[in-house]
């Protein structure tokens, strides 16, 4: 693959790889305006980085919608069971109990190796069910825990309790907010929410602070009525003599979930996903003949705030393809890293992707990016001659 600086880019029709999370908002407002770009593929899980209301219409925007499920799903069970043996763990450096008596049971009853209780029988509610969700539901329910999944709909089929009631959300032994920030979800979880959870919820956020009301959260923890594990806190980081600093009922890391031994280049296993999604995509399908593409009626993924990994409630997650390199044929676009465009290999023979089999294929697509918008991107970009 070859790597260009994004000032390196064509007027039109380039595509751009972009790590919205590394740039301050007037660099990323910079990179967009660059170029008429036809694709733009964020390395974050998340795009509220991005004004979608001011989206162009002919940019096709993608996200890396699943290489953090593994380490966020990690991080958040590492979070839960922390604190279920934060009272002591059950091992010892070395065994320093007495010699029983000859007629002593080997294990007296009530006898203890350390205070926590474990996983088997707590009740935990994951919020969202995007890739994060989904996979920490799975892993949390082989434990043994109860799993409740908050989201807006239920998944029928679903192998888990499914509600959108925030109180029953919050009746838990832990939440793990798993969501993205939209101005849907801004402050879900407010200060009469959180006043209404379970005495003692210890709360998980490896999303985005600001679904949760901060200070709310911090009075709660310093009452010493709730516990949290935060990855995320607004600001990042925090000032130095701000009271979750010092809570013992917190525990804070400085926005590390998302690594794992492969984080720096994961993304472009979901970027390639994508990438042969388009390619392969059905162009026998009907044309698209929706007039707007912002109406109700339009086809394809709606325009629900769901645009994140952490997918919010509800929000259909579309089939994912195998990951690997693209079949055969398949033009492979030279691509940047962390900001730099990378302009498409021509495809002369590549068909043209119908866009409801887009909207149905494409892993990672951010709404309102569906329909003819997706088609005029694809098209852009497979045109003989054009890069």
């Amino acid at each position: 693959m070859e790597l260009r600086p994004w000032q390196e880019a064509p007027e039109r029709d380039g595509l751009l790889l972009m790590a919205p999370h590394e740039l301050s908002a007037g660099r990323r407002a910079e990179v967009l305006r660059s170029a008429r770009w036809s694709w733009v593929h964020l390395t974050s899980a998340g795009a509220d980085f991005i004004d979608l209301a001011e989206w162009p219409a002919d940019t096709l925007l993608t996200r890396s919608w699943r290489c953090y499920a593994a380490p966020l799903a990690e991080y958040a069970l590492h979070a839960v069971l922390t604190h279920e043996w934060r009272r002591g763990t059950p091992w010892q450096e070395r065994d320093t109990r007495s010699a029983p008596a000859p007629d002593a049971p080997p294990v007296p009853a009530g006898a203890s190796t350390g205070g926590g209780t474990g996983l088997w029988g707590a009740e935990v509610t994951v919020a969202g069910w995007g890739a994060v969700g989904r996979r920490l539901a799975t892993v949390l329910d082989a434990l043994g825990a109860r799993v409740t999944v908050l989201r807006r709909s239920p998944e029928p089929g679903s192998p888990f309790h499914q509600t959108s009631d925030l109180g029953r959300a919050l009746d838990a032994d832990h939440l793990v907010v798993a969501l993205p920030l939209t101005a849907d979800t801004r402050h879900l979880f407010d200060r009469a929410a959180l006043g209404r959870a379970r005495p003692g919820l210890h709360l998980v956020n490896v999303s985005r602070a600001a679904i949760v009301d901060q200070d709310a959260l911090t009075e709660l923890c310093a009452a010493g009525r709730l516990f949290a594990t935060l990855d995320v806190t607004d600001p990042e980081p925090l000032p130095t003599g701000h009271p979750l600093r010092s809570l013992p009922t917190v525990r804070l890391s400085p926005h590390v979930a998302w690594r794992s031994r492969d984080s720096d280049a994961a993304f472009a296993d979901d970027f390639a996903t994508i990438w042969a999604a388009l390619a392969a995509a059905d162009s026998s399908a009907a044309p698209d003949s929706s007039a707007d593409p912002h109406s109700s009626h339009a086809p394809g993924i709606s325009h629900s705030p769901g645009i994140s990994d952490v997918s919010a409630p509800g929000v259909p997650v579309p089939a994912v393809p195998a990951p690997g390199a693209p079949a055969p044929g398949v033009p492979v676009p030279a691509v940047s890293a962390l900001g730099a465009p990378a302009p498409a290999v021509p495809a002369p023979s590549a068909p043209t992707p119908d866009a409801r089999a887009l909207d149905a294929v494409i892993p990672g697509l951010v709404p309102p990016t569906t329909g003819r918008r997706a088609r005029a991107a694809v098209r852009a970009l497979l045109t003989p001659g054009r890069s």
